[in-house]
């Protein structure tokens, strides 16, 4: 299956990368559109920040943020999918019943009852590995065996999602790169991407502008040469989607790279 290019919409003022006070449903339209030009597969679109020491937000506040633009996205780009990133249910109906198609579940340990509810609307699932949560999972970062234990990890929700009725073809996993791990525990994880092909379904990197990928404490803006070398390593090590900030940039290396599979 030919990867695809997902691109982050965050709805949010405080988003480690692009959060801004100023986000609002223009700007963040005139985002999806610049995507979907550039060659964006899937818009994911996120209300509520999860990078490290965020602040959680309520359901109406998330929805408030997110809603609109779901809205104006499908209609105005009906062939490209919608994801939402969310792990509260009743966002993720409102999502769902306005034509989101992908819920990327981040917090590592999704509801039985977000299974069914995805299962409900014929839609797909991102399970994400992580511990904790955006305020103590930088101190959770104690592995005996780090390839191992997220393999694990994500094989029992696999089961899980499968025994509430969802197909291996419903089902994407994220191994989590920068959640609950440290700069060296996520070179590992991207240099061995591979091994969680073995699960037998669609393995999604999300890698873009994080922490780990710096160099001499490089603020966000500076890390986008780091992060599309670590995309076309992970396109070699298997990925299947690939979450980003610089959808323009990522798309020419994907097709770089497809060529090259081509080539004798």
């Amino acid at each position: 299956m030919t990867p695809q290019l997902m691109g982050i919409v965050n709805a949010t003022p405080d988003s480690f990368y692009d959060g801004d006070p100023q986000n609002n449903l223009s700007t963040l339209f005139a985002k999806c559109k610049d995507y979907v030009q550039n060659g964006a597969d899937i818009l994911d679109i996120g209300g509520e920040s999860t990078r490290p020491g965020a602040t959680p937000v309520s359901e109406q506040e998330e929805l408030a943020r997110v809603l609109p633009l779901i809205k104006k996205a499908r209609l105005a780009f009906p062939k490209v999918q919608l994801s939402l990133d969310t792990f509260k249910i009743p966002v993720a109906k409102e999502g769902l019943q306005n034509g989101v198609s992908i819920i990327n579940d981040v917090s590592g340990t999704p509801n039985p009852d977000m299974f069914h509810l995805v299962k409900q609307y014929e839609a797909k699932i991102v399970i994400m590995h992580t511990r904790g949560n955006p305020q103590n999972m930088q101190s959770l970062t104690q592995y005996q065996d780090l390839l191992g234990e997220i393999k694990d990890f994500l094989s029992e929700k696999i089961s899980q999602a499968l025994s509430c009725g969802l197909t291996k073809e419903q089902i994407i996993i994220d191994p989590g790169f920068g959640f609950a791990k440290t700069r060296e525990q996520n070179y590992i994880l991207l240099k061995h991407l591979s091994v969680f092909k073995e699960l037998g379904v669609r393995v999604l990197a999300g890698l873009s502008r994080k922490t780990f990928l710096s160099q001499q404490c490089e603020k966000p803006p500076k890390r986008k040469a780091q992060t599309l070398a670590a995309n076309l390593v992970a396109l070699q090590n298997g990925a299947d989607v690939l979450r980003v900030h610089d959808v323009k940039e990522t798309r020419k290396i994907m097709n770089f790279w497809q060529e090259l599979q081509t080539t004798k």
